[in-house]
Order: structure tokens, then C-alpha cells, then sequence
């Protein structure tokens, strides 16, 4: 390996030699993008310093640099100039990360000027590998000390009358193509240190409409002393930082850092004297919640499954798979087309392991927007006002006026299971109606059953086929429900009632196991001895397995266990 390397001869895929800062920036300047000519002492370097030392941080700012190595820093920055200013960065093999950015962890020296100046500088960055912070910040994300490398990025100082940041999507809404950009006078450095309040523009990447500007106050800024190194001064200015103009023009170039890498960006960029424009750092924004593909680049709304679950942690890779082929059934049960049963109705979409459930079609349909605001707020009031709040946003405009669709669906789904007869019986023999309920669930009982000398592959094949043709006999039973649901809201109709009093009517009928459950472990406490779960939930596990357990407490959490079964929040899952 080589122990320099000029940008241009860097791409992304260059990270064990280059760190995750110069593989950024060797593939922007292979790209045509405007960054400061620079070259890179590679993790070889590094490796030749710090092998066997027993105390990195100290050993590294005192080793003397191999001869070569420092030929060849000499050199590379002979070349740049006479006493050129340089800044020297550190870039570490664990840096710039889509999912840890390490941003700020090793430290970067601004106007380095002189050769022995440059050699010093780099001995510095080699030794904040191994900051206090730099060491905790590794250990919070999992990382091996000892397999993180640091090379050294040596780059053509911009001495910028403004610099800044640029997020090529807005890190605090979530939304993409919305740039969000900080600049204040002076280096960049005030910016990305947080030493100063900057001037900070929101705008539509896709037009370059500022939609909002924040003026900042802009009291302090870090400027290059013309022997080398910086200074902190009190500036007073109230003039913007960027003109509408520049905020275009940084935009654009923001659409076209994003453009390449695929991804969303978090930037840094300065302008000299000359006015030019300099992209000095990209790296991927590490905070953004990811988004389900989507077959379009239109606002969509989706529901999260996991919250109507209550289900706040991610659902497993089987548990996907399964939900998939569960979506499968339900959506064939309304008379909809599958294309590829393993990946699920059209309307399941999948975003940080949890499951979303696309309702753009519906919140822009006719009967969409009168049905959900109703459904939703029988189950959560809240969800129901705010879907109302959707509806009003002219970017989900109603596209789709005709019933039709619907009402073909509909009356599909009718004839399958029956509707008006169930209605009828859930209206007219109520015992009835729960007597066909439990029948379904002897049958799915009967459905799920597996011999016992069955073969693993045997369990996998059933499990599909019984996930995928399930629920359409659940579904049979919806009428009764959806009936019940239907006299509840007409009973809040006719009351006049809040919708929150009317959930704790719903929970408050008689035959509801949420609420029995709730009911009967309250009673179970209230009847074993006090201190009989005063131990952590491992311990009380193992102690109720092997019997141990005083005996009212033994006693009373089998017959619950019997009567119930397991139950908790992510039961659902696989």
C-alpha cells in the first residue's frame, strides 16, 4: 500500500486505505464536484507509526516519523506551493459512516502553515484517534479500537469570507428534497463547532424557493491569521450571510452531491474571496428515519402498523416475512390482486424494520376520506383528527371521486362472508353470532396443528400456506365486528359522548379478554403474599418454571397461564 495518495486517485470504495473523510473526498473530486485540491497520507503510515506502541495517544505525538514517510509528506506538500496553507484533517477507517458519522471525534488543524508545521499537525491527528471522546464515541457504536486505522487528509486551506453547513434533507422534519443550509462570515469552523449562531435557510431542493430563513446573530468568527493558524473575533453584522442567490446556487450543488451517492448528505462548503464556491466535506446525514420505497417521489401517507400493534421496537426478519404473507390473504379476501404472494399486498411497505401500511390511495379517494377518519377514531381518537388535518393539505388533493371501485370491492367482499346474513345474526342473535366466532377459532385451531414427529421443512411449508389462507376465514368473522364497531359509534352519535369516554365503554363490556385479563391479574395480585414478585422478572421466570414460587402465586399465575397463555407487546411477532 501506498503511503500517499492524491484525491484524485481515491474513490468511496478506498476506506481501509484512506478513511472515511479522503474516500469522500477523493470520490467528489472524481466526480467534478468543486473541492480544494489536496492528497492523503494513507492508514500505511499510521500502521508504520503506531505498531507496538503500549500507550497510542502519548507514544504517537512523541514518535519520531519514519524517514520515508516524512520524505514523502515533505514532498507532497513542496508541491502544493511555497508555504502553502493547508488544512490537515484527520480521517479515520471508522468515520463518515451511513450509520456513524463520527463527525468532530478526531480533530482537524485550520491554516497549518510550514513544512514542520505539517509534520507536527499530522502527528496530532494521528494521536486524537485515541481522545477520550473518540474512545467513548467508538465504544457507544460497537467498534474495535484496535481494527480502526487513521489516515490524514492534507488539503489547500479555503480562507472563506462565509462558510457553513448543508443538509441535503431536512434532519429535523425527516423531509427529503428540503435542503437545509447554516452560514455565517469567516471558516466554517464557527459553524461546525457551534460557536456561533448562523443565518439558516430552508429550501425546496427541487425549485430552489427559500421557504423559510432564520436570521442568526452572528456574533463571533474564526478567521486565518496570515502566518498560520486562526484567531476568534467579535464580529456586528446584520446583513445575511448568503444572498438569495448563493442559497440557490448551494442548493443546486447539494442536489448534485445527493445525486451521486444516492443518499441524503450532510455537507460542508466554503466561498473565498474570489467568490468561488468549495464543497470542503460530505458524508451521509446518520439521523434520518428511513423511508419505504415509494413508487413515485408524491407526498404519501402511511400508518404504522407496529403503533397500532403497540409495538414500539422492530418486528423480525421472520416476522416481516410472515405479516408479507398474511397481508397476502387479506388483500385477496377484498378481491385484490397479489402479483408476488412472498412480498405482500401492494400497500405493505417495510421502513426501519417496522411495517407501514400506505394509505395515499385512500386519503385521496372520495370514500377513503369519509371511511378513515371514522375507523381510525374508533380505535384512536386521536388518529382520526388527525387524518381530518391530512385532508385539508392541498398535496393530497382527492384524485379518485368515483365509488365505484370501492363499492365493487365491496359488495366482492360482501357475498364472500356473507355480510348481510351476519349482520343480521350479530343484530337480531347475538349468542349466535359469538357461537359462529368460536367455531372459526376451533377450525383455526384444527388448521394449525402439526404432528409432532413433523420435519422441519414440513413446519416452514406449513406455516406458509397456513399464514396465507388464514386470514380470510378471520376475515369472515368482520361483519360481527365491524357491526359491533358500527353500534358503538352510534351510540356515541346518539350520546353525544367524547370519543375517549366512549373507548372506556368498549373496554368496560362484559366477555372482553383485554379487560378480564387486566382484571383478574389485579385480583392475583391483590391475593398472594406481598413480597412474592419482589425479584427481578429472570429470577420470578425460573422460579415459577421450577415450582418455587409461594404457593398462592404459583397457584394463581398457572391458572392464568392456562386460561390465557403467553400474552405480551410483541406477541404478534415471530
Amino acid at each position: 500500500m501506498k503511503t500517499a495518495l492524491d484525491f484524485s486517485e481515491i474513490d468511496g470504495g478506498m476506506l481501509a486505505e484512506v478513511g472515511g473523510k479522503a474516500a469522500n473526498l477523493g470520490e467528489l473530486t472524481r466526480a467534478g464536484l468543486p473541492v480544494p485540491p489536496g492528497w492523503v497520507l494513507t492508514t500505511e503510515a499510521y500502521r508504520q507509526v503506531a505498531e507496538g506502541l503500549a500507550e497510542p495517544r502519548e507514544g504517537l505525538l512523541r514518535a519520531d516519523i519514519p524517514q520515508e514517510v516524512a520524505e514523502e509528506i515533505r514532498a507532497r506538500y513542496a508541491a502544493m506551493g511555497d508555504r502553502v496553507p493547508v488544512a490537515v484533517r484527520s480521517s479515520a477507517t471508522a468515520e463518515d459512516l451511513p450509520y456513524a458519522s463520527f463527525a468532530g471525534q478526531q480533530d482537524t488543524f485550520l491554516n497549518v502553515v510550514g513544512e514542520q508545521e505539517v509534520l507536527d499537525a499530522v502527528r496530532r491527528c494521528w494521536a486524537s484517534l485515541w481522545t477520550d471522546r473518540a474512545v467513548a464515541y467508538r465504544e457507544s457504536n460497537g467498534i474495535d479500537h484496535e481494527a480502526v486505522r487513521l489516515a490524514v487528509v492534507v488539503q489547500e486551506m479555503v480562507d472563506s469570507q462565509v462558510a457553513g453547513v448543508m443538509f441535503t434533507a431536512n434532519p429535523v422534519t425527516g423531509r427529503r428534497h428540503e435542503a437545509v443550509i447554516d452560514a455565517s462570515p469567516g471558516l466554517g469552523e464557527a459553524v461546525v463547532s457551534g460557536a456561533v449562531n448562523p443565518d439558516r435557510f430552508v429550501v425546496d431542493a427541487a425549485t430552489g424557493t427559500i421557504l423559510e430563513r432564520t436570521p442568526g446573530d452572528k456574533k463571533v468568527a474564526i478567521r486565518a491569521l496570515p502566518g498560520g493558524g486562526t484567531e476568534r473575533v467579535e464580529i456586528d453584522t446584520t446583513e445575511p450571510a448568503l444572498t438569495d442567490e448563493r442559497v440557490r446556487e448551494l442548493t443546486a450543488l447539494g442536489v448534485k452531491v445527493e445525486e451521486h451517492y444516492g443518499a441524503p448528505q450532510d455537507t460542508e462548503w466554503a466561498i473565498d474571496a474570489d467568490g468561488r464556491l468549495w464543497l470542503t466535506q460530505a458524508r451521509p446525514i446518520t439521523t434520518l428515519y428511513p423511508l419505504p420505497d415509494a413508487p413515485d417521489d408524491a407526498l404519501r401517507v402511511y400508518l404504522s402498523f407496529n403503533v397500532i400493534q403497540g409495538v414500539m421496537g422492530p418486528i423480525t426478519p421472520l416476522g416481516m416475512a410472515a405479516f408479507r404473507l398474511i397481508s397476502t390473504g387479506t388483500a385477496r379476501a377484498f378481491g385484490f390482486s397479489v402479483p408476488d404472494p412472498a412480498r405482500g399486498a401492494p400497500a405493505l411497505a417495510e421502513a426501519g424494520e417496522r411495517l407501514w401500511i400506505d394509505l395515499t390511495p385512500a386519503v385521496r379517494s372520495r370514500v377513503g376520506r369519509f371511511l378513515l377518519p371514522k375507523m381510525l377514531g374508533v380505535g384512536e381518537a386521536r388518529a382520526g383528527v388527525l387524518f381530518e388535518r391530512l385532508m385539508d393539505d392541498p398535496r393530497l388533493s382527492m384524485i379518485h371521486s368515483s365509488r365505484r371501485p370501492f363499492v365493487r370491492h365491496a359488495l366482492r367482499f360482501a357475498r364472500a362472508v356473507r355480510a348481510p346474513q351476519r349482520v343480521a345474526q350479530a343484530l337480531v342473535s347475538p349468542r349466535s353470532a359469538i357461537a359462529y366466532t368460536r367455531r372459526i377459532g376451533a377450525q383455526l385451531d384444527r388448521w394449525l396443528e402439526v404432528p409432532d414427529t413433523a420435519s422441519p421443512a414440513f413446519r416452514v411449508d406449513h406455516a406458509e400456506q397456513v399464514l396465507a389462507r388464514t386470514f380470510p376465514l378471520v376475515v369472515s368473522v368482520m361483519p360481527i365486528v365491524l357491526t359491533g364497531y358500527g353500534l358503538l359509534g352510534l351510540a356515541a352519535k346518539l350520546s353525544g359522548a367524547p370519543a375517549a369516554e366512549m373507548q372506556d365503554v368498549l373496554r368496560s363490556l362484559p366477555r372482553n379478554p383485554t379487560t378480564e385479563m387486566d382484571l383478574e391479574l389485579w385480583d392475583l395480585a391483590t391475593r398472594v403474599e406481598r413480597d412474592a414478585f419482589a425479584a427481578p422478572v429472570p429470577e420470578l421466570v425460573r422460579r415459577y418454571r421450577a415450582g418455587e414460587l409461594p404457593p398462592k402465586a404459583q397457584r394463581g399465575v398457572a391458572a392464568f397461564m392456562a386460561k390465557y397463555g403467553h400474552r405480551g407487546v410483541a406477541e404478534i411477532d415471530l
